[in-house]
């Protein structure tokens, strides 16, 4: 019923996915969104997988090979980690990610990026990584990274394709389209080193106050509309001979 449901939207909701060779022609950052434990590693916390899940363990892989290149190439790394104050809810989810805690820490493929000076880290409390990326002072993180390094493009992986890494790449879009974030100019989805969580209709229906959640079909949706808000969306990723 749901693989039905899948080919059906993909039917009737298509998009076209490119593919993007990197070179040193376009100054490209990349941006990694809440690989952290509580999303990824299996049994971690309220948010993570229940069992090994074939689309996390992809983006995860892709998501540490791609920071591997950019970091051997010095290109810029700047990583999201949801980290949440234990007093202060984020509904309608439960507790997860609870800042200190081992839930919001880089998955093990990615900790490396805790020491790496190429990489610029930022634990966020929201969904929104951009709105995430403001100081008490007004200033925000993420902006400063992009002009510091006068990025002409930046390629997005990470999880949720359709919450976080969605609501990200829409406020950056926003962004960019008011020349906040000069001289940006590309906001490029990698569908391949995204993923989400599964929740069946057949298990949520048991969690009360939940929404059924089939993977493939949020999957899908998510990059939809991103696609729709103005990003490109790839589905490979290589390198040109640098």
């Amino acid at each position: 019923m749901v693989s039905a449901t899948i080919d059906l939207l993909k039917k009737e909701l298509p998009f076209e996915e490119g593919s993007l060779v990197l070179s040193k022609d376009v100054k490209t950052g990349l941006v990694l969104v809440d690989v952290v434990n509580g999303f990824c590693s299996v049994g971690a916390g309220n948010l993570a997988p229940v069992k090994p899940d074939k689309q996390i363990s992809y983006m995860v892989k892709e998501s540490a090979r791609l920071a591997k290149l950019f970091c051997g190439e010095k290109w810029p790394v700047f990583a999201f980690l949801d980290s949440h104050h234990p007093d202060i809810p984020e509904p309608p989810y439960p507790p997860h990610c609870i800042a200190g805690t081992d839930e919001a820490r880089l998955v093990p493929d990615l900790q490396w990026l805790e020491n790496e000076a190429n990489a610029t880290l930022k634990c966020k409390d929201c969904i929104d990584g951009f709105l995430g990326s403001v100081e008490k002072d007004g200033s925000n993180v993420f902006v400063d990274w992009v002009k510091k390094n006068q990025l002409k493009a930046i390629l997005v992986v990470g999880i949720c394709t359709d919450i976080c890494v969605l609501d990200f790449v829409c406020s950056t879009l926003s962004a960019r389209n008011r020349r906040m974030l000069t001289p940006l100019e590309d906001v490029i989805v990698y569908s391949g080193g995204c993923a989400t969580f599964d929740l069946p209709v057949h298990v949520a229906k048991d969690i009360n106050g939940a929404l059924a959640h089939p993977q493939d079909l949020m999957h899908h949706i998510g990059l939809y509309m991103a696609k729709g808000r103005g990003a490109r969306i790839v589905s490979e990723v290589s390198f040109a001979a640098l």
